[in-house]
């Protein structure tokens, strides 16, 4: 009897343990989409050209989203699940794909061949990824488990710069909002809310008192300090850089994916694909494509 008692409480505590850190906001906003989710969007000013990739597919638009045409990815993302797509800023902007189990890889030729770049990772499990709003050779790659890696030469070779915040991070976005000791600011999303840095690694902050797990993250080119947060209720926008949020229209309850053109128009793809545009803000929202 003695034996059953004290393996029914060494169950219960190991169920308790497995509860709670399912629980933790963190671990729930790092849940991987299904393959056939919408994960990511990128726009390449240079080419007006608007990515959207899916956990099992890339895709690309020419004309704002209403038509949309496959990216062959390199047999190097094959079964992985993409879990990111950036573009470099410049007149030839590079084109990133990252996720688990892929790593880093890179085309220089709109996704008709791709690369690995992966030298100075501690492994392929790169669960977020970005480009620097204005160097073309700078990116930055979050690694679970690890941290957060910088390259500053098309992902030809990684740094470790710092663990980044305690909460993990699901997307970030670099912008160039005045105000840091370097060159920019690191928008996080995480379980706990948005996450602020700036790109000298120089410490985490809260952006602001979400409290809730976001989704996406993105800022307007023509005015950094416009930062825009998907949750899992709806879709925040700050002026301020993240000091203070308010709630804005929607086009739908489930957004996956958020990207700004630098003429300041706003796409929201949600999770099944439906791609939304806005051209005032996010006042208003008109469907455009899936």
């Amino acid at each position: 009897m003695k034996l059953v008692v004290t393996a029914l409480v060494r169950w219960l505590a190991g169920a308790a343990l497995l509860v709670g850190l399912l629980g933790l906001p963190g671990l729930a906003a790092a849940a991987a989409p299904g393959a056939g989710e919408a994960v990511a969007l990128a726009f390449d000013g240079a080419t007006g050209t608007l990515l959207k990739a899916r956990g099992d597919a890339l895709s690309r638009s020419d004309d704002g989203g209403r038509h949309w045409a496959p990216v062959k990815l390199s047999p190097l993302a094959a079964p992985r699940s993409i879990a990111s797509v950036a573009v470099s800023a410049g007149d030839k902007g590079a084109i990133y794909v990252a996720g688990p189990g892929i790593g880093v890889l890179r085309s220089d030729d709109g996704g008709r061949n791709w690369s690995a770049r992966n030298e100075g990772l501690p492994g392929s499990n790169v669960t977020a990824l970005a480009t620097h709003a204005e160097q073309p050779d700078t990116v930055f790659a979050y690694v679970t488990g690890h941290g957060f890696f910088r390259s500053q030469d098309g992902g030809r070779r990684w740094q470790l710069m710092d663990a980044g915040p305690r909460s993990g991070i699901l997307r970030f976005v670099h912008s160039n909002m005045p105000g840091s000791m370097q060159t920019g600011w690191l928008f996080a999303a995480t379980g706990l809310g948005v996450r602020r840095a700036m790109d000298c690694f120089c410490g985490w902050r809260d952006a602001g008192e979400l409290g809730r797990p976001v989704r996406a993250i993105a800022y307007d080119p023509r005015q950094p300090r416009t930062v825009y947060a998907a949750t899992e209720d709806g879709l925040f926008l700050s002026a301020d850089g993240g000091e203070q949020w308010s709630r804005i229209s929607t086009p739908v309850a489930a957004i996956g994916a958020l990207a700004v053109t630098p003429d300041g128009i706003v796409y929201a793809v949600a999770g099944d694909g439906d791609l939304f545009r806005s051209g005032d803000g996010a006042k208003t929202w008109e469907r455009v494509g899936a």
